[in-house]
C-alpha cells in the first residue's frame, strides 16, 4: 500500500510526530490500494480472486479494531522498534527470495474450508497491523498467503494484498479522523500522487523480470529504513537512561 514508504518520508523529512504521520500515510495507502485493485480488474489477465479477498477483507476488519485501540496504549520507542523488526524481516525476506509461479487450476481443487479459516487468520494479522504502523498489511497479507497458498503465486498474492488494503485503510483512516490525527496539508497531494503512480504501477509489475528487480530495491531500501528507525530507538533509550 505504500505505507513503509510514507510513515518514513512523513516523519523524518517532513518531520511529522510518529502518530500523526501513521495516520496521514493511510491516506496514501488508500489511494494507492484503490486505484491498484481497479486497474488490476480491468486487466485481462487479472490476479485478482475474490475468493482469497472476501475472507481476508472479514479478518481484516476485525483486527483493525485491535490495531488502533493497541496503537493508543504503545509509546513511541515500542512502535519504532515494531518498526525496526518488521522492517527488517521484510527487507531480507524480499532480498533472500525469489518470485514465485502461479496456478490458478490447483488453487481451486485444493481450496477449502480450513484454508479459508487460514486466509481470514491472515486478515486478522494484516487489519491489526494496518493502524499501528499507517500500512495496507501487505507484509503481512504477501508473505501469509504465499506460505498457505503458495499456488496463487506472487501477482496473486500482491493483487489479494491491495484488495484487502482498500478496507484497512479505509477502516483505519475513519478511525483516526475521529481524532484529528490526519494532516490534511500532506494527505490530500500524496494519495493524488499515489492515484497516478499506482495504476501505473500495476501494469508495469505484470512486464516480464519486473516484479523480481522491484522485490529486489524494495528489500534495500527497507533494510535502509530499519537501520534509521533502530537508530532512533538507541537515541530515545540513552535519553531516558540518561535525561
Amino acid at each position: 500500500g505504500g505505507g513503509l514508504f510514507a510513515v518514513p518520508l512523513l516523519h523524518y523529512v517532513f518531520r511529522l510526530p510518529l502518530r500523526p504521520a501513521v495516520a496521514t500515510s493511510l491516506c496514501l495507502v488508500a489511494a494507492t490500494a484503490g486505484s491498484s485493485t481497479v486497474s488490476e480488474l480491468l486487466r485481462e489477465d487479472s490476479a485478482f480472486l475474490w475468493d482469497i479477498v472476501l475472507p481476508l477483507i472479514g479478518g481484516a476488519l476485525v483486527g483493525a479494531q485491535f490495531g488502533y485501540m493497541a496503537s493508543r496504549r504503545l509509546d513511541e520507542i515500542v512502535v519504532k522498534s515494531i518498526f525496526t523488526v518488521v522492517l527488517l524481516l521484510v527487507g531480507l525476506r524480499m532480498l533472500l527470495t525469489s518470485g514465485v509461479s502461479h496456478d490458478t487450476a490447483e488453487f481451486y481443487s485444493s481450496y477449502r474450508r480450513g484454508r479459508v479459516a487460514t486466509v481470514a487468520g491472515i486478515g486478522v494479522l494484516a487489519g491489526t497491523a494496518s493502524p499501528l504502523l499507517g500500512i495496507g498489511g501487505g507484509l503481512v497479507v504477501v508473505p501469509g498467503l504465499l506460505l498457505a497458498l503458495p499456488e496463487i503465486g506472487g501477482l496473486g498474492a500482491r493483487a489479494a494484498s491491495l484488495g484487502v488494503a482498500c478496507v484497512t485503510s479505509a477502516r483505519s483512516i475513519q478511525l483516526y479522523a475521529r481524532e484529528k490525527a490526519i494532516e490534511a496539508r500532506y494527505a490530500v497531494p500524496i494519495a493524488l500522487g499515489a492515484v497516478v503512480g499506482a495504476s501505473t504501477g500495476v501494469h508495469v509489475v505484470h512486464l516480464p523480470g519486473v516484479s523480481e528487480i522491484g522485490q529486489r530495491v524494495l528489500g534495500g531500501i527497507l533494510i535502509l529504513t530499519a537501520a534509521r528507525f533502530g537508530s532512533d530507538v538507541g537515541k530515545l533509550r540513552r535519553q531516558l537512561t540518561y535525561p
